[in-house]
């Protein structure tokens, strides 16, 4: 179990840092991975959707563009979710539909990194 105030100088450390990777959090929380993962779990926290998912941020620390991305330290992070989320939302919020290039730029990322996740999408 982890003590309230090593709970509390965690989140101190991950406001000022702004974002996080899991085995940064195992050693701040001096704990496991998987209680790293509930923790992020009952933060609420937003997952990267570029890095491999690798890197989390606290709600109330992105400050999201009107497509619902932000971008730290070349981390990029969406409201709507993971990617696949996150181009479906942005996709059926344009007026006529999004090439890949289109959407390659608004996420920050080449479309030959996405687009084979996106095959079996309608």
């Amino acid at each position: 179990m982890i003590n309230a105030q090593t709970i509390r100088a965690a989140l101190r450390t991950f406001k000022q840092r702004k974002i996080m990777s899991i085995a940064q959090l195992v050693g701040l929380l001096n704990c496991s991975v998987p209680t790293v993962r509930n923790r992020l779990k009952e933060w609420n926290t937003f997952t990267s959707y570029n890095k491999n998912g690798s890197y989390y941020t606290l709600p109330g620390i992105p400050e999201f563009d009107k497509n619902g991305l932000w971008k730290c330290k070349r981390v990029f992070f969406s409201k709507h979710g993971n990617m696949k989320q996150t181009i479906i939302q942005l996709v059926k919020s344009s007026e006529s539909g999004l090439d890949a290039a289109q959407i390659g730029r608004l996420l920050g990322l080449m479309p030959r990194s996405f687009t084979s996740h996106l095959k079996d999408l309608p």
